[in-house]
């Protein structure tokens, strides 16, 4: 298999998994499911359009000659601060968001001429590659909508 087909099939697994959890937000958000103040459904899907928002970011960046995201912060942290920026937004406005995200993403990893270039720092210095971004969101995806399921 080739770094295009590996690249194509995390893009295509990515999708996927966003597109099978925005279907649930959307039917939790329908069924009256997803309540403001409390850590739940919507919270969820407001850290998970950060970090595809961070990963889009990162993979542009290192497009145009720049460089990679850096996270200052732990991942808990990173979280909670994502509820607080999307809050007030509704779950479609967050759905709105995480197409928008996904599609710049898509884009610029398809885009880049090294797809093991690090696009994304975390705090503790580890590095993520293009291909490690696709594959950890999706997992992200996969992992918080199958627990949501689960409830």
């Amino acid at each position: 298999m080739t770094a295009e087909q590996s690249m194509d099939e995390s893009i295509a697994a990515l999708e996927h998994s966003v597109e099978e959890g925005l279907s649930h937000f959307r039917r939790l958000e329908a069924e009256a499911k997803i309540r403001p103040g409390k850590w739940g459904p919507r919270e969820t899907l407001c850290q998970l359009v950060w970090w595809l928002q961070a990963s889009a970011e990162g993979t542009e960046s290192v497009n145009s000659g720049g460089a990679p995201y850096r996270v200052y912060g732990a991942t808990n942290d990173m979280n909670a601060r994502a509820v607080g920026r999307f809050s007030g937004q509704s779950v479609t406005q967050l759905a709105d968001k995480v197409q928008h995200y996904q599609t710049r993403l898509t884009t610029a990893v398809r885009a880049l001429v090294n797809p093991q270039a690090t696009v994304l720092i975390h705090r503790d210095g580890s590095e993520d590659s293009a291909q490690r971004r696709l594959e950890a969101i999706t997992q992200q995806w996969n992992a918080c909508v199958g627990d949501l399921q689960a409830v």
